[in-house]
């Protein structure tokens, strides 16, 4: 399966691959020879694909990696781990594999994964207040004086993080708000808002707003990818004319609504 971007169906630049694999349970003593094939088949996979482009994701999140090619039986003990006892330093990673698109396999693996996720996250709400937490820890790109905020040194000195800054903390609303509502199924952050907003009459503006801010912000990353040959991620704002200045920071109000609706719905007591 893809997890991350790829996961949600929102790469549309060659950035880096994040993918797993799941394989059906067999008995013990088969274990370690169907483990050992499916990653030779995972290298195979994986190392196709960053030949063509598609780098490996930097923190080893590959299905090549044994700790992501694993039996249905240990991708089920995974999830319950990461949704009953949830811990800040896995946090970040583990929520990529909440955003996932199964590529190829058998329906039935497929059931019983977004079943244990269901069955895990219902009225759960230390891992929800996880989530919410690692959510506001980005809050909005802006500075005291209504300024982008810009890398303040290394390589992109002086540019404007638009993956870190203003997609992510979007995607992560998305993410947390979305499962919230049991909507396992749909990971693509665009249709997280829609469908959000469906379920959410009262705050179908704000969601309405969070998904055009959305599709705005993926359509500066990919012109700035395509024109660069680039992963888009960062952006020169003195090569942007001072209408796409003002569309860009028209994005940034919905992500400062969005959490503060998370501040309020979701009760933090829970981290304790």
């Amino acid at each position: 399966m893809n997890i991350g971007s790829q996961g949600r169906k929102e790469q549309l630049l060659r950035t880096d691959q994040d993918n797993a694999l799941i394989f059906e349970d067999v008995a013990p003593e088969q274990h370690d020879t169907v483990k050992r094939y499916f990653m030779e088949l995972a290298e195979l996979v994986t190392e196709s694909l960053n030949k063509v482009g598609y780098e490996f994701s930097p923190h080893n999140i590959v299905a090549r990696n044994p700790k992501w090619c694993k039996s249905l039986t240990d991708w089920i003990k995974q999830y319950n781990e990461w949704t009953n006892t949830p811990r800040e330093k896995d946090i970040e990673v583990s929520t990529l594999f909440f955003d996932f698109d199964f590529i190829y396999g058998f329906p039935a693996i497929e059931e019983v994964i977004i079943d244990t996720i269901n069955q895990n996250i219902t009225r759960n709400k230390k891992f929800f207040a996880f989530l919410a937490s690692d959510t506001l820890k980005n809050p909005a790109p802006l500075g005291f004086f209504r300024q982008f905020l810009l890398e303040s040194d290394g390589e992109h000195k002086d540019n404007f993080d638009i993956k870190a800054r203003a997609l992510e903390p979007l995607i992560d609303a998305a993410r947390l708000l979305a499962l919230s509502q049991g909507l396992t199924e749909i990971t693509n952050t665009y249709h997280r808002f829609k469908k959000l907003a469906e379920l959410e009459p009262q705050n179908a503006e704000l969601y309405e707003e969070c998904s055009e801010a959305f599709n705005t912000l993926q359509r500066f990353r990919t012109e700035e990818g395509l024109i660069n040959d680039s992963n888009g991620r960062y952006l020169n704002l003195n090569e942007l004319s001072k209408t796409d200045k003002v569309k860009l920071k028209n994005c940034f109000q919905p992500i400062t609504d969005v959490q503060d609706m998370i501040k309020n719905r979701f009760s933090l007591t829970y981290l304790s």
